[in-house]
């Protein structure tokens, strides 16, 4: 009688761990990791909204030699370890440094995970200070050489730009020469975007301003990479244009 109850004790179990790992299966992936191009790579995190709703925000890997630069956090502290895992398991490559392109949850919320596996996090000195002033993770590095509309510095093989306000008051770009793909971050709207988005933190006549200006500067671009949706191409800067010009009719 003892082995038929141990038996069906066994039974049982293998039927809640078979249900778990089905369950497991079936959950969609939170983060993401897609090739762009030798050495380049997207990372996409989904944040959930309370109703349910996924919605998905890019950031960028890049290899420096043996190790890799990122740009953004995932959206939020528990995505960014997950990042980090799959990074590890896919790319299998440590992350030395990063940057994070304005103060925003969808760009920084992960800072103080990174930091905290010794990874240096650098930021534009605005957005230093507005998450300071907000009491959410803090850059602990500044690079006060971006400081003023259309500076430009190197970052490894990355050169980091600030056009001046736009989406945030802080939003810094990125491009990469070599490959010519610009990461636009949030001041660059996808093709499936319909709106200006959020603009709470933003200066929407001087996003126009700078993205008239980007329009001229990356026509070169092969590859675009906005902060949310699908990347694409140079016409991602002539649709958020026309999307902020509708915006202010």
């Amino acid at each position: 009688m003892m082995k038929f109850r141990m038996l069906g004790y066994f039974v049982f179990f293998l039927l809640i761990c078979s249900f778990h790992c089905a369950a497991q299966d079936s959950k969609p992936n939170q983060v993401t990791i897609t090739a762009l191009d030798e050495g380049v790579w997207l990372h996409t995190s989904y944040y959930t909204y309370p109703n349910g709703t996924r919605f998905p925000s890019n950031g960028l890997i890049v290899k420096e030699g043996d190790s890799l630069t990122l740009i953004d956090t995932a959206w939020g502290e528990l995505l960014t370890l997950d990042l980090l895992e799959a990074i590890h398991s896919e790319i299998k490559l440590p992350v030395s440094k990063a940057f994070v392109t304005h103060a925003h949850g969808d760009r920084a919320a992960g800072v103080d995970v990174l930091e905290s596996k010794g990874i240096d996090v650098f930021a534009h000195p605005l957005t230093v200070q507005l998450t300071t002033e907000q009491g959410a993770a803090v850059p602990n590095n500044t690079i006060k050489e971006l400081k003023e509309a259309g500076s430009v510095v190197k970052f490894g093989s990355l050169e980091l730009f600030y056009p001046g306000a736009g989406h945030a008051m802080d939003n810094v770009m990125a491009w990469l020469p070599e490959k010519r793909i610009l990461f636009g971050g949030c001041a660059v709207r996808s093709l499936q975007s319909s709106s200006v988005g959020n603009l709470v933190h933003g200066d929407i006549h001087s996003w126009l301003n700078i993205t008239k200006q980007l329009n001229k500067q990356f026509k070169s671009a092969v590859m675009v990479v906005p902060g949310h949706g699908d990347v694409g191409g140079y016409e991602l800067l002539s649709h958020t244009e026309k999307l902020i010009s509708d915006h202010l009719k």
